[in-house]
């Protein structure tokens, strides 16, 4: 898919998912709204309900009923106006529980605008009543004064919300999955994109190193089909010692490309026996110092580790040990400077391949590591291999319950370093990590 084409459908799903993200907030908030006017409509009716009582009880005495012929007076003090408190109350309880409204609430009677109410029904909330928008006209009763029922409840704003709040809660879950559907996507579409560039890319490459050995085993066995080729013994041997040569460069791209698939199965097995590293690391040098001196660079050897014997597999510490040193030398693009050390770190023995080169950047540092995965230099093939050293070196050096660790800065150089446990069993946990001080 074109760059364009996927960031014209990325957008159109973004925008119709902040559509459907816009709307189900804009439902919420209707929902709530419309539960806060459902609940307003129940106190009103409560409220006048409680008013119509009243109105009916009107002619009652203080013994008999709501209302008395003066000022009534409770044990406590309080007084209303003539309105039996005592009776009143559970009017008002029974009104508001016919409409499904409970504790806790404040009810009193008093006249808009004025800073005492003649009676509340729990103190310290005085305030709070006389600004509740919660009210009914008790004009019906008191015809010369603009005395008014209120009710005032603490919890108005969780009471609408109570009744939707599973709703809103999956609602909630719902649009985080759908957003973290969404970003998964984008992520293992870039994800499987990046993949398939550096599958394209390892089969450029494997195309690009086939060609050139094929092309010259072609070039010599068609050289040795010429009579006059051989009859000269020297030149049959020349050509038949570069089909040999190349034939064996070509069996080991072919070997190289086999491993991705052992180290991906995890077919591989180790062959663990005591192994001293620095007369493993001293002979490879020796055939590499032949490589290094033909384009007139220096290897230098500091081995300053005390314990240098570890318990691991030759053949692939050495493989590693040779494909540190080959890029060093592949990427150090005028002459090669590169220096190979031990020491120890607290239980371990660090081996460090440092050059001068072309240093990694930041960002390819976080996939070097990775199979397949080579740093971009256009179409140009001047560095060969396929992007599977590095991943076999970090996979093997993990197998050995190892650690491999990458310092690289662009135009300076770069220094991989690969520990190993000294101990003879090895049995150093995957999980601990040395120091790095």
């Amino acid at each position: 898919m074109k760059k364009r084409t996927f960031l014209i459908i990325v957008s159109i799903t973004g925008i119709a998912l902040a559509g459907i993200i816009f709307i189900q907030f804009y439902w919420i908030r209707n929902a709530v709204l419309l539960q806060e006017e459902q609940f307003n409509s129940r106190v009103t009716l409560a409220l006048k309900g409680t008013v119509n009582q009243m109105y009916e009880c009107k002619g009652d005495t203080c013994s008999e009923g709501l209302f008395c012929k003066s000022d009534c007076r409770r044990q406590d003090g309080i007084q209303a106006s003539g309105i039996n408190i005592d009776a009143l109350k559970p009017m008002i309880q029974k009104e508001f529980s016919e409409v499904g409204l409970k504790g806790p609430y404040v009810y009193g009677i008093f006249t808009p605008g004025a800073v005492r109410a003649e009676y509340i029904s729990k103190h310290g909330f005085e305030k709070q009543l006389l600004q509740s928008k919660h009210i009914s006209s008790l004009s019906c009763i008191f015809k010369n004064d603009q005395k008014v029922l209120g009710a005032w409840f603490p919890d108005e704003r969780s009471r609408a919300f109570g009744n939707i709040f599973w709703w809103l809660v999956l609602c909630f879950i719902l649009l985080i999955v759908l957003v973290a559907g969404f970003i998964f996507n984008i992520y293992s579409f870039l994800r499987q994109k990046k993949i398939s560039e550096m599958k394209s890319d390892f089969v450029n490459n494997i195309t690009h190193e086939f060609k050139t050995p094929i092309a010259t085993i072609s070039l010599a066995s068609e050289m040795l089909l010429n009579p006059s080729v051989l009859k000269s013994e020297d030149k049959a041997r020349k050509y038949a010692n570069i089909i040999y040569d190349e034939n064996i460069r070509l069996k080991n791209q072919v070997e190289q490309v086999l491993q991705l698939t052992i180290l991906d199965r995890g077919t591989y097995s180790l062959n663990l026996e005591s192994l001293d590293l620095h007369q493993l690391i001293t002979k490879i040098t020796e055939g590499f110092q032949l490589l290094v001196n033909e384009r007139n660079g220096s290897l230098r050897l500091q081995l300053d580790s005390v314990n240098h014997t570890v318990y691991a597999d030759i053949m692939h510490i050495e493989n590693i040990i040779a494909n540190l040193l080959d890029n060093a030398n592949k990427y150090s693009p005028a002459e090669p400077d590169i220096t190979i050390s031990t020491f120890s770190r607290n239980d371990h023995i660090v081996v460090a391949v440092e050059d001068k080169g072309i240093g990694i950047s930041a960002k390819n540092q976080k996939h070097i590591f990775r199979k397949m995965y080579r740093v971009h230099t256009g179409n140009l093939h001047n560095v060969k291999g396929f992007g599977l050293g590095l991943f076999y070196v970090k996979s093997l050096i993990e197998a050995h319950n190892g650690f491999v660790y990458l310092h690289s800065e662009p135009g300076k150089g770069s220094r991989f370093e690969i520990s190993l446990p000294l101990d003879h069993l090895g049995v150093i946990s995957k999980n601990h990590k040395p120091d790095e001080s």
